[in-house]
């Protein structure tokens, strides 16, 4: 089975399940839930290995520093823990604590990107003197 059949076989199997959990035993649905998704992050592990290796690959290949790209996948990372996170908070009924969830992104995220607006600053002095 191909990777993305294989994750939406997961899925569909885990909904269907959760579905049927849910009214009688709401916790272990959400236990159900939250393991599928541990299941399917550690999947994509492998696949996120590659691509990362081949980005890598590209950017020296273009000789661009890791200063650059480097806040950008920070930027990126927080991104996508925060939405899962988030989720999950919301799957589990605390909309309130997945709103500062998403705030404390906010603010992770701008901090793991200013290293590269100070390197854009800085180019831009450097380059109008």
């Amino acid at each position: 089975m191909s990777g993305v059949g294989l994750l939406a076989g997961i899925v569909v199997l885990t909904l269907v399940l959760s579905l049927t959990l849910k009214k009688d035993a709401p916790v272990i649905a959400f236990l159900l839930v939250l393991a599928a998704g541990v299941v399917l992050l550690l999947r994509l592990g492998e696949a996120a290995q590659s691509t990362m290796q081949r980005f890598s690959a590209l950017l020296a290949r273009g000789n661009l520093d890791a200063e650059l790209y480097g806040p950008v996948l920070r930027v990126v990372g927080i991104a996508v823990l925060v939405r899962i996170l988030a989720a999950l908070c919301r799957d589990a009924g605390q909309s309130a604590l997945a709103a500062k969830v998403e705030l404390a992104g906010t603010v992770l995220a701008f901090g793991a990107a200013l290293p590269l607006l100070e390197q854009v600053l800085t180019f831009l002095t450097e380059w109008t003197v």
